[in-house]
């Protein structure tokens, strides 16, 4: 998808990270105004389906991570229509909870920090494809929750 040279000087600029990702995060910085709820919804959507892919693949730590950032980015949605900040990790969780508090569903919290351990398996490696498949089902739970309050 992109050429080798590319994806060459990307690991080296930062290194474990995907170069699709990382290429993600250079367009979420220049992104127009009025334009970020649609490109969040859509990357959600990618992100979600690679890692839906990637998790059925086997590459459970690669998938489980882009699965992780589908719900982040949902976040970041709805985050971005309510005029938010969620340009750190720290403020993604100030966005879930202000969600949390506006539905009167602390749950919600919950289900992201299940699914957070996607993002800690990338890293750590920690999980089986059972745990795995389970912090799946949660991102899909969270997303159904979170998807209405984008729109």
């Amino acid at each position: 998808m992109l050429p080798e040279f590319i994806v060459e000087a990307i690991r080296k600029k930062a290194p474990g990270v995907d170069p699709v990702e990382y290429i993600h995060g250079l367009v979420e910085r220049e992104i127009d105004p009025g334009e970020g709820v649609e490109f969040y919804l859509r990357s959600s959507d990618w992100f979600w389906e690679e890692g839906l892919r990637l998790v059925k693949s086997g590459e459970l730590r690669q998938g489980g991570e882009k699965v992780w950032n589908s719900v982040v980015q949902l976040v970041k949605a709805v985050a971005e229509r309510r005029g938010w900040r969620h340009d750190s990790h720290h403020l993604v969780w100030a966005c879930l909870r202000r969600i949390a508090n506006e539905l009167g569903d602390r749950s919600i919290l919950l289900l992201f920090a299940a699914v957070e351990q996607l993002h800690v398996n990338f890293y750590e490696g920690h999980l089986g494809a059972e745990e795995v498949e389970e912090f799946v089902k949660a991102a899909g739970a969270l997303r159904e929750r979170l998807r209405p309050l984008a729109a």
